[in-house]
């Protein structure tokens, strides 16, 4: 086994337990939805979590192409990525939607919305292994993206507005849908 094979194991565990997690989430409250009405928000951003935690293997892969060699320093900075994508998708979302929080809209208010700073952790954590991989430079279209996506997260974690919402959440899915389809890693790349 490469040290790549052996690293991988444990990101594995924690990137499948996230998703795992999310699509329980997602599950229970399409079940529940007769006592607590379905809400846009936290499915929209778990689809952006989900979509994330796959393409994050694909950065990995190509990340491993231009690393010579894994130090601890590289190891502990994805796993960590790995463990903000796992606790972004483990807040999204309740596995249960509590009586108390009221439903899904006020669980996102709650508790769910915590999730989009994990979800700006992880994007701002790839600025190293993006620079990585194009000879050490930081201003590069994907960190560019990553930080322009970082911001309008966090501009929808610190709003209360429906609005603010549905304005922030467009322009982000506008922007990841470029960086997914034209700049980030794709399969077999």
């Amino acid at each position: 086994m490469s040290k790549f094979e052996i690293i991988t194991i444990t990101l594995s565990f924690i990137i499948g337990l996230g998703v795992a997690q999310l699509l329980s989430s997602f599950g229970a409250a399409v079940r529940d939805r007769l006592e607590h009405p379905l809400y846009w928000m936290p499915f929209t951003w778990g689809l952006v979590i989900l979509l994330l935690s796959i393409q994050f293997w694909f950065a990995l892969f190509e990340l491993d192409s231009v690393l010579s060699d894994w130090s601890w320093l590289w190891y502990l900075q994805i796993l960590a990525l790995s463990i903000a994508l796992f606790v972004a998708g483990t807040l999204i979302l309740p596995t249960r939607v509590s009586s108390s929080t009221g439903g899904l809209r006020e669980d996102f208010i709650v508790h769910g919305r915590y999730a989009l700073l994990a979800l700006a952790a992880y994007l701002l954590g790839w600025l190293s292994p993006n620079a990585k991989m194009n000879d050490g430079n930081f201003f590069i279209e994907p960190n560019a993206l990553n930080v322009a996506m970082a911001i309008v997260t966090l501009i929808v974690f610190k709003s209360r507005s429906n609005r603010t919402w549905l304005a922030s959440t467009v322009v982000f899915y506008l922007i990841f849908l470029y960086a997914v389809l034209f700049v980030y890693s794709a399969p077999g790349a």
